[in-house]
């Protein structure tokens, strides 16, 4: 939300995307949304001086229906969120609320999908070949740097990482949540070889769509990829992704029942800022 760069460059290209478009309420970051969409997208490709300019004028025709159809979508999410949080939430809403946050990036994606249509159509072989090397690149450096050390090791910086999302939102994080956090991190780091693999599916459903830019159906490609890695679906791992989910659910329910006065009116408070926060832009 207020804060841009995190988790940056965590997942591939699309998700950091996603997480500016939908996460990023403060006025001055969504009012340079075209910019830091454009500076994540050279990140992985040069793009020739006519490429920029339609780039550009397509990123500021999105931006517009963005902040005309979408952004008070997402207030009224955040509202109804910081109403319901009042008091702690059922397994269910938490899963229900999980569907509407997936949604309301998918909508925001399949938004900016013609302007990413447009670019794609228009790359060269060479710039194809430095999008997904960069990618490639960029993903086997995260893996070196969460294998790195010891398995405690591992989950130590994994339940840090946690920690400071709790606190964004909570401001302060108690011992018992502190190790129901731990308990997460080491059922995500068990949960790797089965994000890897779709992780790897997914990368080469992008690589695919680079590669076949020419194709009739490409903005619908885009869309159905965007789609799963959202809900970072793949089929043959229905099964595991539903049991983690049932287990994130679970934790999140047990870290919202022990929410103390003052984090739950931490917590309400930063949503309803962040509520404010488009309530400035709009």
């Amino acid at each position: 939300m207020k804060h841009l760069s995190y988790s940056v460059k965590n997942v591939v290209f699309a998700a950091l995307i996603a997480l500016s478009l939908t996460a990023c309420t403060n006025q001055f970051a969504y009012n340079t949304l075209p910019f830091w969409i454009d500076y994540y997208l050279s990140d992985y490709v040069d793009m020739t001086s006519s490429q920029q300019a339609q780039l550009d004028k397509d990123l500021e025709a999105f931006h517009a229906w963005h902040r005309q159809v979408e952004l008070p979508k997402i207030q009224t999410l955040l509202n109804q969120l910081e109403r319901d949080t009042a008091s702690p939430l059922s397994y269910s809403k938490i899963g229900a609320y999980h569907q509407q946050v997936n949604d309301t990036i998918q909508a925001s994606l399949f938004g900016l999908t013609p302007t990413l249509a447009n670019l794609i159509r228009s790359l060269s072989d060479e710039q194809v070949e430095q999008w997904v090397r960069t990618l490639k690149e960029n993903i086997d450096e995260r893996v070196q740097e969460a294998n790195e050390g010891s398995p405690d090791d591992q989950v130590e910086r994994r339940q840090t990482r946690l920690v400071e999302r709790m606190e964004v939102w909570v401001n302060t994080v108690n011992d018992k949540q502190q190790l129901q956090l731990s308990e997460m991190a080491t059922y995500q780091i068990e949960m790797r070889p089965v994000f890897y693999d779709i992780r790897d599916g997914l990368v080469a459903e992008l690589t695919a769509i680079l590669t076949e830019r020419k194709a009739p159906d490409l903005e619908q490609r885009i869309n159905a990829y965007f789609s799963r890695l959202i809900r970072f679906q793949s089929d043959a791992h229905q099964t595991d992704m539903a049991i983690y989910l049932a287990r994130r659910y679970e934790l999140l329910q047990r870290l919202d029942r022990h929410l103390s006065e003052k984090q739950r009116r931490a917590l309400r408070d930063k949503l309803a800022s962040y509520s404010d926060d488009i309530s400035g832009v709009l």
